[in-house]
């Protein structure tokens, strides 16, 4: 049921990259890094990626249900990725173990590129090209019902 209450009015700003949460390394995929920009309530995260040539990220999840083969799971929600430099081939498919392989569906991105990673698959990305790669992704959240799962280390 919605409220009908009001949200607490939050006046507007401007975030500049010193404001970012620098999260340094990637735990989970070596040689990359990232920041947070923002997590906005009814919307998600954003942030920036920085990965090396040849780097791939995990697999993960934006199926409805969690099979336990990616290895991050979010949930059936949306991502985005806008390339601000580089090359990424971004996997998607349905088979984990094709999608770490680099095998399966495939979609390339270059610099100005906005890719839309659509609920009910899984997804890796790999930076294909001969320079680093950067871009600004941006997470949605999950359903209220949904638990998100990250690789144990």
């Amino acid at each position: 049921m919605e409220s009908n209450m009001p949200h607490e009015a939050t006046e507007p700003h401007v975030l500049s990259i010193k404001d970012f949460k620098f999260n340094g390394i990637d735990r989970y995929v070596p040689g990359c890094r990232y920041t947070e920009i923002v997590d906005a309530e009814g919307f998600g995260g954003f942030g920036l990626y920085f990965m090396p040539p040849a780097a791939q990220t995990t697999v993960f999840s934006l199926e409805s249900e969690d099979d336990g083969t990616a290895d991050e799971y979010y949930g059936p929600c949306f991502e985005f990725y806008y390339l601000l430099s580089g090359e990424i081939t971004m996997y998607w498919g349905k088979d984990a173990q094709s999608l770490r392989r680099g095998e399966g569906e495939r979609l390339l991105l270059g610099a100005g590129d906005f890719g839309c990673w659509e609920r009910e698959w899984k997804f890796s990305a790999r930076n294909s090209g001969e320079v680093p790669a950067m871009f600004f992704w941006g997470l949605a959240e999950a359903p209220p019902d949904v638990k998100e799962r990250l690789p144990v280390l």
